[in-house]
């Protein structure tokens, strides 16, 4: 669905609506390359589809009036969530290889054994989406369509005219003011490298704003698309950052497996009738995947304190130039979306 050229004049209500159907559009394009399968990043913009749609109806729930319905909604942010463990597997699969790389044979085992676990994970994950969730969005996407593409307008002909409805311009202004306030105050909560939740936040915050300049960078030009731009690239570095404390995670908590399963074979060959003099047992102990996952760990924190230096010297930094920048493209723009009044004589203000 195209948008109309004249979207930031129209009011709140429709404007957000044919947003939103242009998502929904979207979401069902990846839907149907992902039951071709003959699409590698059908799910990657499936994902990205849900999300942004899901973005777009929570910013804008006041202006929807007459809302799509709260069960709807709550499917969709479970479907969004139900494609995660397939990405963070992909993409922990992507860091393993790129951060292995020049690992001897004493390191092999915990990384092949590693790599094995996540794409059973990835595996996993894709069979569900495949089964379940392409399914199931095909039919919530058939009821939210509908709602969406509906709804009521009261005219009174017994009253005098109120005033005319927002303009959607008003509407995406005061989210935009919003965003970029939350995005701001979720910046200055990061503070070091352990600072994971925060550094989540504020990178869903970008994510969020991002999604609201991107359906009318058209409407409002080069301004909207360089902010859109260092918004992605804050993303990009945020997430870079959180897939890699997520690959830590997931690095632990297979430490923690290998180990369990290496003292089971040790106990099993101990049990065994025939390992009397325990050489089968000793044997069993040695096959270990720790060296490797403790190796791959250290590597995973050198290349997170990389990426979270860069993000500080970016971002945090006092004077940071990319924050500056994007902090005045908004100021830019929101003054475009709210212009000033006429004075009283009806002149317009004074440049």
């Amino acid at each position: 669905m195209k948008l109309p050229d004249d979207l930031l004049d129209r009011p709140a209500e429709e404007a957000v609506r044919r947003i939103a159907l242009a998502e929904l559009e979207r979401a069902e394009r990846a839907r149907a390359a992902l039951i071709a399968g003959d699409d590698s990043e059908a799910l990657h913009d499936f994902r990205v589809a849900i999300r942004r749609l899901r973005s777009h109806l929570r910013a804008y729930r006041d202006a929807l009036g007459e809302a799509p319905g709260r069960r709807l909604l709550r499917q969709l942010k479970r479907l969004a969530a139900d494609t995660n463990p397939g990405r963070d597997a992909e993409v922990g699969l992507t860091w393993t290889a790129e951060l292995a790389e020049g690992l001897g044979p004493a390191h092999r085992r915990g990384v092949d054994w590693f790599r094995a676990r996540l794409e059973a994970k990835r595996d996993d994950a894709y069979a569900k989406v495949a089964e379940e969730i392409v399914a199931e969005f095909g039919e919530l996407a058939a009821r939210l369509g509908e709602r969406l593409a509906r709804y009521r307008v009261e005219l009174r002909l017994d009253v005098p005219p109120g005033s005319p409805p927002d303009r959607f311009a008003e509407s995406l202004a005061a989210e935009l003011e919003r965003h970029a306030a939350e995005l701001d105050g979720a910046l200055a909560a990061v503070v070091s490298v352990a600072d994971e939740e925060e550094g989540h936040r504020a990178r869903i915050e970008a994510k969020r704003l991002r999604y609201l300049l991107e359906p009318v960078t058209r409407q409002l030009g080069a301004g909207a698309k360089q902010a859109v731009g260092r918004l992605k690239a804050l993303q990009d570095r945020l997430g870079e950052l959180h897939d890699l404390q997520v690959l830590a995670a997931e690095v632990a908590q297979g430490v923690a497996e290998a180990e369990a399963a290496r003292a089971r074979r040790a106990a099993d060959a101990a049990l065994a009738g025939d390992d009397a003099d325990g050489r089968r047992a000793r044997a069993e102990a040695r096959r270990s995947e720790r060296p490797g996952l403790l190796m791959l760990a250290r590597r995973i924190a050198a290349r997170r304190d990389q990426v979270f230096a860069a993000f500080e010297s970016e971002w945090l930094a006092p004077g940071a130039v990319p924050r500056h920048d994007l902090a005045r493209e908004l100021a830019a723009l929101l003054a475009r979306l709210r212009p000033a009044a006429p004075d009283a004589s009806g002149a317009p203000p004074a440049p």
